[in-house]
């Protein structure tokens, strides 16, 4: 399948993710560190102090003003991006909400090779091998390959417990991509470990126009796509208003819990125009610039 139409892979490489605070990384990118570095972007003056380095001292200022000056220049750094896509049964139910979840981080991914950021991408909850550490537009190709590859056939773990076992050995922007339909106090964990790694941290809740607004009525079997437990259910307007109302509740907690942590948090329908909501929503959230 095809994951992004040309228009919005264009409109991906005249973008970049944002980040709150600056980059303090371990390579070269083009990314603005907080450290003053060797670029050729100049920051400002510093005065020279015993142990500085001589060869750095400005001689046109010197010549200027009898004074000893160093120039200071930005130090570029890349940005480490990891993507997590929920494996989770949940997610394939209806399908749209899975290929939904696979394009966001196919856009998202490409947008930051294509900004000379190294990325990760992760299917928690799966055997599947991990695209670990990637940097540059060379790897676009091999990112939407392995995207539209990923089996979709679903995971038993939950995402919670998955997103547990993934180790973040470096600082950078973590980006989630999950219904995040499972107990809250088992999410809000696994996003206390993960912001122990100092990561910082957003959200991308995808769910069905079916489970935003449930058109349902009638005698119904309904089966857990997690646990594959059966229920059988009258519904009637009593009963959606009660689904509604939990929905809202569950959501509601976990955007609280973001707001309070410092987490990003965006909910979307797996119906909605991907473009829009990379390059306005996004846009308007301060994510994407």
């Amino acid at each position: 399948m095809t994951l992004l139409s040309p228009r919005i892979l264009q409109r991906s490489t005249k973008h970049s993710l944002v980040l709150r605070k600056s980059v303090r990384g371990m390579h070269k990118g083009e990314r603005r560190s907080s450290k003053q570095g060797t670029s050729l972007e100049f920051s400002d003056f510093r005065t020279y102090t015993l142990g500085d380095d001589p060869r750095l001292i400005d001689w046109n200022a010197f010549a200027r003003t009898q004074k000893h000056y160093i120039k200071r220049y930005l130090d570029e750094q890349e940005l480490f991006v990891s993507l997590f896509l929920d494996g989770s049964k949940s997610m394939m139910v209806p399908q749209g909400k899975w290929e939904m979840a696979r394009s966001i981080t196919a856009c998202l991914g490409y947008m930051s090779l294509a900004n000379d950021d190294r990325i990760s991408v992760y299917q928690v909850g799966t055997g599947d091998a991990p695209f670990t550490y990637k940097k540059g537009r060379a790897y676009a190709g091999r990112l939407l390959n392995y995207l539209a590859d990923l089996n979709g056939e679903g995971s038993s773990t939950s995402f919670a417990t998955g997103l547990q076992t993934i180790q973040q050995k470096r600082n950078g922007l973590s980006i989630i991509i999950s219904d995040f339909l499972e107990p809250i106090e088992e999410l809000k964990e696994a996003l206390k470990r993960m912001q122990a790694s100092r990561q910082e941290i957003r959200i991308i809740q995808v769910l069905s126009p079916d489970e935003l607004n449930p058109a349902y009525h009638g005698d119904l079997k309904l089966i857990d796509s997690e646990s594959r437990q059966q229920s059988e259910v009258s519904i009637s307007k009593r009963v959606l208003l009660d689904y509604s109302e939990r929905l809202k509740a569950h959501t509601a907690g976990l955007e609280e819990f973001c707001q309070g942590r410092g987490i990003g948090f965006l909910q979307c329908s797996s119906a909605q125009d991907l473009e829009e909501l990379i390059f306005s929503k996004m846009a308007a959230k301060g994510w994407v610039m």
